[in-house]
């Protein structure tokens, strides 16, 4: 009896010190594995391998999506994703991958954020001719600055 005792708890404590070890993903598989959960409109699990900061950017693009029709949809489901080419440097890569659909190369940008990549998008990622808004500026800094006369201002006392 003492023998079966040792293996279960031998067996047990193996199995615990395993999951303990669990395989971080790669960049290509979070891009992928972000890619298909776009691909099938599942938004949660995309933020799920998003970063923070691209939460809104995702919300927008679901927004994008309802928008669309039937076809759209499924012409978007049924698009093969291939990764082609993976650069990593340090706590940055970027994945490139292949729509089949669209014939076109998408370049996912990631980053480790709490030790797992996570993709980083931007607005410019999904609005090609996005451009951020300019900062307020001050009507001190609009007007132009006349350099052609000196004014002296008299020292009141």
């Amino acid at each position: 009896m003492t023998k079966y005792l040792r293996i279960l708890i031998l067996a047990f404590l193996s199995g615990l010190v395993l999951s303990g070890c669990k395989k971080r993903a790669s960049p290509q598989e979070v891009a992928l594995n972000f890619m298909h959960a776009i691909q099938e409109s599942n938004f949660d699990l995309a933020r799920d391998y998003a970063t923070r900061e691209s939460q809104q950017v995702i919300q927008l693009y679901s927004f994008f999506d309802a928008r669309r029709n039937d076809t759209e949809r499924d012409k978007i489901k049924k698009a093969g994703i291939q990764v082609v080419e993976t650069e990593e440097n340090g706590d940055k890569a970027t994945v490139t991958v292949l729509n089949s659909s669209s014939k076109q190369k998408e370049r996912l940008q990631l980053v480790k954020e709490n030790g797992q990549w996570k993709i980083s998008l931007t607005f410019e990622s999904i609005i090609p001719n996005y451009v951020p808004p300019a900062s307020p500026l001050d009507s001190a800094s609009m007007l132009p600055q006349d350099t052609t006369t000196a004014t002296h201002v008299p020292d009141v006392r």
